[in-house]
């Protein structure tokens, strides 16, 4: 009877797990990713409504993305162009496809080194940059006023070495202004969640032991700093997943959201099969350290076709950086993904 009843109840699992599976075969990314209560996500390029394929573009990224990031048409060249002018419009574009599609807006960036319009390196006192600098956040923070949730307010200020940048806010400011536009992004929208963003700050080394003695520094002073982005723009050889794991932990002991905000990982330009299993992989192993990770809020792609990344023209001899591939098809790491979220979702389900 006893050995029956075993049979039976193997039977109804058997069944009930095909039925889950065959359930989620259906599901897209964004899909799998509500039902974990995370985000995932891209960043959008810029004038995409004018792209010659915009209607496939925006096909795929409604279908598989809850949160967007305007890639650069929130940073101080197109935002503000000059001293006395703002130019919303092209923001507006992306705010709005990501709001009338059910996305999250994650606005980047606040305040950065490079993408800078002439007039700023004009400015050569504390005090007038430091004027420029509040007028600037407090403007755009507070254009977007709940409409974006989470805002890069200062981006890559700590150089490789684990040092200051040596940036014009830091030559003319020093390291305050960091804290200041904290302050005033809060004052702006006090609902925003508020980050420091960097690259190759995912494990731990000189740059990130910098970065996380900054940021909890500035905990402890009360500034108010929500989380920490790791861009992640990594190769088909991966990193040190163990490093990687115990660098979350620590930064999410803080007290800390963590998000993974411009992912992708190249690969050769003369890529073979075998190269795409790789980064598949690659793929496969971030995210599941990722979803180990309660505080971890969100994972996001620096785009998310190869026909539209930035990889080629940065990263000589490199390509394929996303998980669809030119025609908008999905690549192994696409799958590798949706696996690693499908397993995760049929956990919670048990």
């Amino acid at each position: 009877m006893k050995s029956l009843r075993l049979v039976i109840l193997a039977v109804v699992l058997f069944f009930v797990l095909n039925f889950t599976v065959q359930r989620l075969e259906g599901e897209t990314l964004r899909t799998l990713a509500e039902k974990l209560g995370i985000y995932i996500g891209y960043a959008s390029i810029n004038d995409f409504w004018r792209i010659t394929d915009s209607d496939k573009y925006m096909e795929v990224a409604k279908r598989e993305f809850n949160i967007l990031t305007p890639e650069n048409q929130m940073k101080w060249d197109s935002i503000h162009p000059e001293e006395t002018r703002y130019n919303f419009e092209p923001a507006e574009r992306h705010v709005r496809f990501a709001l009338e599609n059910g996305m999250v807006v994650h606005g980047h960036t606040l305040v950065w080194h490079q993408q800078l319009p002439p007039w700023v390196s004009g400015k050569s006192t504390k005090e007038e940059l430091l004027k420029v600098l509040e007028d600037h956040i407090k403007t755009v923070v507070g254009h977007f006023k709940g409409r974006v949730k989470i805002w890069d307010v200062v981006n890559e200020a700590v150089s490789d070495a684990g040092t200051y940048r040596d940036s014009i806010w830091y030559r003319i400011i020093g390291p305050e202004y960091i804290e200041k536009a904290f302050i005033w992004a809060h004052e702006a929208d006090p609902d925003a969640i508020l980050i420091y963003n960097d690259y190759n700050i995912e494990t731990i080394n000189p740059k990130s032991n910098f970065v996380y003695n900054m940021v909890k520094e500035m905990k402890e002073k009360g500034i108010p700093i929500h989380g920490v982005g790791f861009q992640m723009h990594i190769d088909y050889n991966g990193l040190n997943y163990e490093s990687f794991r115990q660098n979350l932990k620590r930064f999410a002991d803080l007290g800390l959201k963590l998000y993974i905000t411009e992912m992708d990982v190249r690969v050769p330009q003369n890529a073979t099969p075998k190269d795409f299993e790789k980064q598949a992989e690659v793929y496969r192993k971030i995210f599941e350290i990722c979803l180990d990770n309660p505080a971890v809020e969100a994972i996001q792609f620096w785009g998310f076709t190869d026909k539209y990344s930035w990889v080629p023209g940065f990263f000589k001899g490199w390509d394929h950086a996303l998980i669809f591939d030119r025609d908008y098809n999905p690549k192994p790491a696409y799958f590798a993904i949706k696996e690693v979220l499908e397993k995760k979702v049929m956990e919670r389900q048990k």
